[in-house]
């Protein structure tokens, strides 16, 4: 494997964990103001409805969604850092 693919690898790695940290605190988010929304609703009607169990499923999803984002960028971000290093030493090597 090429160093120049590893990096590059490894910059799709934080690319794509980003992007996926940035759906799912959209998510998130979406899914807190429906909650929100739906409580005021609630409260306007004099209800004690709870709020439908489809969200706690789907934040759930999205906290383990932003997780993994995580341990993605972790890994690439290592990706990045080891080519780098091999990097340096094939320069030092040939110097």
């Amino acid at each position: 494997m090429q160093i120049s693919s590893a990096l590059n690898s490894g910059l799709q790695g934080l690319q794509q964990a980003n992007n996926t940290a940035d759906k799912a605190a959209s998510d998130i988010a979406q899914a807190t103001a429906d909650r929100e929304e739906q409580n005021e609703a609630s409260s306007d009607l004099g209800t004690t409805e709870t709020v439908n169990k489809a969200q706690p499923a789907s934040l759930t999803e999205s906290a383990v969604n932003l997780k993994v984002a995580e341990a993605q960028s972790s890994a690439s971000a290592e990706v990045i850092k080891t080519a780098d290093e091999n990097l340096g030493t094939l320069i030092d090597v040939r110097a």
